[in-house]
């Protein structure tokens, strides 16, 4: 079962993407901020993917994503934002992301990215 974190500082996203991806089989960590995320990701936790917002306080995406690139190399990480900008979205596939996806999404084809991304990694 891939185990998948979530990061989110909007309470409802959080409880909609656990249940979405809960009900297909995924075992979810869900975590309100980039710091409790860190903590997760640098203690004993291992997970199979990582989807994150884009702006958050007190850490944003981003530098989340710098973080796990240095740290968790080949954790694949889909950013998700409600701000959309083309100059984001590169600037985060530049950094190494997975996918870079605007809210709302289409939850199939956030399911779809998900597996691709968890399927790239165990090739």
């Amino acid at each position: 079962m891939p185990r998948l974190l979530i990061v989110d500082d909007e309470a409802d996203v959080l409880r909609m993407l656990g249940t979405l991806f809960q009900a297909k089989g995924y075992e979810v960590v869900v975590c309100g901020d980039g710091n409790e995320a860190i903590d997760l990701l640098r203690g004993h936790d291992k997970f199979d993917l990582l989807i994150s917002d884009v702006r958050m306080i007190p850490v944003n995406g981003l530098w989340l994503l710098s973080l796990v690139r240095e740290e968790c190399p080949t954790l694949p990480v889909i950013m998700v934002t409600a701000y959309y900008s083309k100059e984001m979205a590169v600037e985060a596939l530049r950094m190494g992301a997975f996918s870079y996806m605007s809210k709302p999404f289409d939850t199939q084809k956030l399911l779809d990215t998900a597996e691709k991304a968890i399927a790239s990694v165990r090739k």
